[in-house]
């Protein structure tokens, strides 16, 4: 259970909230470069209000073809977000690529095979999708309401062993998807657009908030975060947050993961428990972050079982 309790995530947003009427996603998609469109997620966790749109989903336009990042929530979400690509361009939506398994990302992919797009999503995150969704789904409902799920569902697909790096040509724009393997999760993809140096990195970013480490290998995390730093781009999409423009702000997150990483690491090794940690209160340093309470009481009790059992 303790799986299930800890993928329900809490998120952020831009300067373009994502007003939400009753069961309608009322979202706008923000123009971050030439013909490419991010929607922003709310900061707060999963309620009845924001139906789980909590995390940053996108869409490349090219001379021949759309590319979408990221699921989103629900099937409602994933109609919503084709509905408004529809009214931007009449180009098909050839391709759909989930960074990774968790539901604020993935749980919408069925509207997008109802469209006929391809799906490309890591093997492993696939089948963490197929193995856990229906009872991550039931979580949802419990959570934010039934009435933003309807018509969701989780559905088995193949991805026909598709090997990485991918790279697609939408029509004057070369997309470049790569797989960073047992990072945040066990299948990360990173897309980048070589037009307009513009990488989208998924939950391996989170910008201004508390990173979630449910399934993360922070050492191999922390050397990917690194491998972005180092890699040439303009505008960086996280998972979570704002854009980002300058690659100090990774910093957040690897500052972050490393400080409860460490903090793990001694707890198991000395026979803390995370009661004698919590006692002692968040570091001053990690109060800046949004949701540094709930993240921190959430995860370091999962890493220090994780050590304890190394």
């Amino acid at each position: 259970m303790q799986y299930f309790k800890n993928i329900i995530f809490i998120f952020i947003f831009l300067n373009s909230f994502q007003a939400l009427s009753k069961n309608n996603f009322n979202i706008h998609p923000i123009e971050v470069s030439k013909n490419i469109y991010v929607f922003m997620g709310d900061n707060n966790d999963a309620n009845p209000k924001n139906g789980g749109a909590i995390s940053n989903t996108a869409f490349i336009i090219g001379t021949k073809s759309i590319l979408v990042i990221d699921a989103g929530p629900s099937y409602l979400y994933g109609s919503k977000v084709i509905e408004i690509i529809k009214s931007y361009s009449s180009l098909p939506i050839r391709y759909l690529v989930v960074t990774h398994h968790h539901p604020d990302h993935s749980f919408g992919l069925s509207r997008f095979i109802e469209n006929g797009t391809k799906i490309i999503m890591a093997q492993s995150e696939i089948n963490r999708y197929v193995k856990y969704g229906n009872r991550l789904l039931k979580q949802l409902k419990n959570i934010i309401g039934e009435d933003w799920f309807v018509d969701t569902k989780i559905v088995a697909f193949k991805n026909k062993n598709i090997k990485f790096p991918i790279n697609v040509n939408l029509g004057g724009r070369e997309i470049i998807i790569e797989l960073y393997d047992q990072g945040h999760s066990e299948g990360d993809l990173i897309v980048k657009d070589i037009l307009s140096k513009t990488i989208f990195v998924g939950d391996l970013v989170f910008n201004e908030r508390a990173p979630t480490i449910p399934h993360a290998n922070i050492n191999n995390w922390n050397k990917y975060i690194s491998t972005i730093m180092d890699s040439n781009w303009d505008y960086l999409v996280p998972g979570h947050g704002k854009l980002i423009k300058e690659k100090e702000e990774l910093l957040l997150t690897k500052y972050w993961i490393n400080y409860i990483d460490k903090i793990a690491k001694k707890a198991a090794k000395n026979g803390m428990s995370p009661a004698e940690i919590f006692n002692k209160g968040i570091p001053e340093p990690l109060l800046k972050y949004k949701l540094a309470k709930e993240t921190w009481i959430r995860d370091l009790p999962l890493l220090i079982n994780k050590y304890e059992f190394e």
